[in-house]
């Protein structure tokens, strides 16, 4: 978008609005906010408009949205958002005050103040992931330790109250299915509404299938104050790792959601961009290091809806786009997404593979290997023992074979985890590796017993090696 500013904020195009010396100042309009490039900063005016889903008409308002945009966003990006300031009046023109952050108050505190402004670090767009996945200039591993990373903060964020509807499987329902119709009708514009609306009977079939589990996730405490926004056009990298940016800050239920849903977002859009290993490898670093194995339970229930989420502002965004060409590449967008979510939705067959061996016998390495392949959730016995014992994956556990953490008692309860761990994943439908020694005919028998529960093929896969082998390892 093109728009100016107003006449009152013209001011803040001149490098000597700015408490820090500048050459240029560039200016881009979003559909909520001017965003005015300077220098190393990046300052965001919320604009005062009115849509269906927004309100910023107020000054009020405003200045609430900045400072919830702050807040929200230092929780993902420290690095990035850095204050909320003041726009003023000075000698005639709009300038940015000197001092920040904004200070709660009223009366003469604000007196002369035209708006509010959140300033952020600028940095390279050219290293947004949607960027460098267009580009290939980024490996799956990367968005493994950003799965992992998320999962670390998000154990850190706030459970929605037992008082508030957030999460509850109604609401669910509702938003899904309103978003559905919101996508259909936006759809007109490609002239595919009908080919929308044919997702409604499997996407309620998913829904009821997963009410039970919605219920039970937002018992156990996974509704939590999430980005809320999170595919690759908001994510960046910095100094070699990825970070999330931009939180979805004016509507708090679009952001108090289960982090299944969360995940969903990034996995649904790496996967209709076509790059299922770093899909994978985003949403297997997430499971291990947050050992929420139960997310997979309603995985594809929420790709399916982040995906035609993001479908209908790709066709809301026809409408915006006054370029010539533009429509193409959002007709192209919009059709892979809306495949996408067609086959999140469809009857799937997982399978069960077990990985049998001692340590050091390359089971481990052949499970990385097949998992990548089948897209599969690789369950390790040895990080989900650590877990159970309140270790990290890489923490020294300083026990012996046969003690401590592998009496006979504590491997029983292990091998129990991992078959509820293989269950959730199934039950997902989504391919399962469970990774251990599998010595014992009744630690396999176990699993076997759920590959019939499910009506899935089971693989034992046995890996050996030279004793020498076995001891180097």
């Amino acid at each position: 978008m093109t728009e100016s500013l107003p006449q009152a904020f013209r001011g803040l195009l001149e490098p000597q609005a700015y408490p820090h010396e500048i050459d240029a100042v560039e200016l881009v309009t979003t559909h909520i906010s001017w965003v005015l490039l300077a220098g190393e900063y990046a300052y965001k005016i919320k604009r005062p408009v009115r849509y269906a889903f927004i309100d910023l008409t107020s000054p009020q308002r405003r200045r609430f949205l900045c400072e919830e945009e702050l807040r929200l966003n230092r929780r993902f990006a420290p690095e990035l958002y850095i204050d909320v300031c003041r726009i003023v009046a000075a000698g005639g023109a709009a300038r940015f005050e000197a001092v920040g952050p904004a200070r709660a108050g009223s009366g003469s505190d604000e007196e002369g103040v035209l708006d509010y402004a959140v300033r952020m670090r600028r940095f390279s767009r050219a290293e947004e992931l949607d960027r460098l996945l267009d580009g290939e200039r980024i490996e799956p591993h990367e968005l493994e330790m950003f799965g992992r990373e998320l999962a670390q903060l998000h154990a850190l964020l706030p459970a929605a109250p037992a008082a508030e509807v957030w999460g509850t499987a109604e609401v669910v329902w509702a938003q899904i299915l309103r978003n559905l119709l919101e996508c259909a009708d936006a759809a007109a514009v490609f002239g595919s509404r009908r080919e929308i609306m044919a997702l409604r009977h499997p996407l309620q079939a998913k829904l009821a299938a997963s009410e039970s589990s919605l219920a039970a996730r937002r018992e156990d405490g996974r509704i939590r104050e999430c980005h809320g926004d999170l595919h690759s056009r908001n994510i960046v990298r910095l100094r070699g790792r990825l970070v999330a940016f931009d939180c979805l800050e004016y509507e708090p239920a679009m952001r108090w959601i289960d982090t299944a849903d969360e995940i969903a977002f990034l996995t649904s859009d790496l996967q209709a961009r076509a790059r299922p290993l770093h899909a994978h490898a985003f949403r297997g670093g997430y499971l291990t290091e947050s050992g929420d194995y139960q997310a997979c339970r309603v995985l594809h229930l929420y790709e399916a809806h982040r995906a035609l989420v993001r479908a209908k502002v790709a066709a809301l965004s026809v409408v915006r786009q006054a370029e010539s060409g533009a429509s193409d590449g959002l007709r192209e967008e919009h059709s892979r997404l809306v495949r996408f979510a067609a086959g999140a939705l469809s009857p799937k067959t997982p399978r069960l593979l077990l990985m049998s061996g001692l340590s050091g016998s390359g089971k481990t390495w052949l499970a990385r290997q097949i998992a990548g392949r089948l897209s599969a959730v690789h369950i390790r016995s040895d990080v989900e023992r650590k877990r159970l014992a309140g270790l990290r994956e890489h923490a020294q556990s300083h026990s012996r074979l046969g003690g401590d953490l592998y009496t006979a008692e504590a491997s029983a309860i292990v091998y129990e985890d991992l078959a509820h761990a293989a269950d959730d994943v199934l039950s997902g439908d989504i391919p399962v590796i469970v990774d251990a020694t599998f010595l014992e005919r009744a630690q396999r028998a176990r699993f076997a017993q759920l590959a019939v529960a499910h009506g899935v093929p089971l693989h034992l896969l046995v890996c050996e090696a030279p004793e020498s082998v076995l001891r180097a390892g």
